[in-house]
């Protein structure tokens, strides 16, 4: 077995994991998601790869105030020592002010009238950056407008080396579903569909491979990923598990009753195929001829398009295209309104 590059002893975990919140009226919470939460199975992940339990807080939902939020960070990281690696993740709401470009994680006791008491993601990176000891930042985030991790570490210069794995892009919404944890989790564990190149180990690299293309094949998300000065994108996190059974895990579509629905293939014979589907997780066993690799239809860079927003559709620009999700750039709007979107919120001009 090949031994990871990340070590446990000289790991710190901070976790937050919000799923209900004090004003709901405003925030509220996704009660689907409490059975079996991957917030939870993540952090066990740690305690089980043997972090001490001193250097793992995690905060669920209304342990997760502003104030238990800021002093228990704050502490954490004024322990850790040279060259140790932290990381943090946070999965709830979050929300971000189009006037000032700031992003927020949404601690339980929002008030929803006003900003000043949201956890600030530009404070994230102010208490590393003043009580942080080590040299290496993993933050992992399952929420809303998640990206705006990526765009506050892009502001910032700094000696730490930082790694970012987001659910979303700086400017979308994201799911209320486990799907980008579940993915992270699954690399962790070793989970051989994960390795995407096949080599045996899991790295950082798979890892967030792995979650970019379950978020654009099941949820129709961009998640992103950003390493800056000397963090290795190609850290080994795991090895590949013998104790999990493979999968094939292609993504395809499947017909059934005339219409093509997308599912992931599990195993083969010599006549069939058994998918699971991805809006139901049923299984079936297809014959070969129903089933078509996912290759969903693109537009082009540069093509004019609309794009629907709120309900509305807006004349729009192809900036880039990936695996059925289209960037784009509103004709009436300035950059900071960029987004991606997927396939039933992008059409031919009309």
């Amino acid at each position: 077995m090949i031994t990871a590059d990340w070590k446990p002893q000289r790991s710190w975990l901070f976790a937050v994991g919000i799923l209900e919140w004090e004003n709901s009226d405003v925030w509220p919470g996704f009660p689907d998601a409490v059975e079996g939460r991957f917030d939870e199975k993540l952090v066990k992940f740690f305690q089980v790869a043997g972090l001490p339990e001193e250097q793992i807080i995690y905060l669920q939902d209304s342990e997760a105030t502003i104030e238990a939020i800021q002093d228990s960070l704050t502490e954490l990281l004024a322990n850790t020592g040279e060259d140790d690696l932290f990381i943090l993740y946070f999965a709830g709401h979050g929300d971000w002010d189009s006037d000032t470009g700031e992003h927020y994680f949404i601690n339980y006791d929002a008030n929803g009238e006003d900003r000043d008491n949201y956890w600030f993601i530009s404070s994230i990176f102010d208490d590393i950056e003043d009580n942080f000891n080590g040299s290496k930042v993993l933050l992992l985030a399952d929420c809303c407008y998640s990206g705006g991790l990526i765009d506050e570490l892009k502001r910032r210069d700094s000696e730490i080396s930082y790694a970012c794995i987001s659910s979303a892009y700086t400017h979308n919404t994201s799911t209320g579903d486990w799907t980008f944890t579940e993915s992270l989790y699954k690399g962790l564990l070793g989970d051989p569909v994960v390795d995407l190149d096949k080599d045996g180990v899991i790295t950082l690299y798979d890892l967030a491979r792995y979650a970019e293309l379950e978020m654009a094949f099941i949820e129709e998300q961009k998640s992103m990923f950003l390493t800056t000065n000397d963090f290795d994108s190609q850290m080994v996190f795991a090895s590949v598990s013998d104790e999990i059974e493979p999968i094939e895990g292609k993504r395809v579509e499947v017909k059934y009753s005339g219409d093509w629905y997308k599912a992931k293939t599990l195993e083969n014979n010599s006549s069939e195929v058994r998918v699971l589907y991805i809006d139901d997780q049923s299984e079936e066993w297809v014959e070969p001829e129903r089933i078509r690799l996912y290759s969903p239809d693109m537009f082009a860079v540069g093509d004019e398009v609309e794009a629907q927003s709120d309900a509305e559709w807006y004349p729009a620009k192809v900036k880039k295209a990936w695996y059925g999700l289209h960037l784009v750039s509103y004709d009436d709007y300035p950059d900071i309104w960029d987004e991606w979107v997927g396939s039933d919120y992008i059409r031919l001009r009309q």
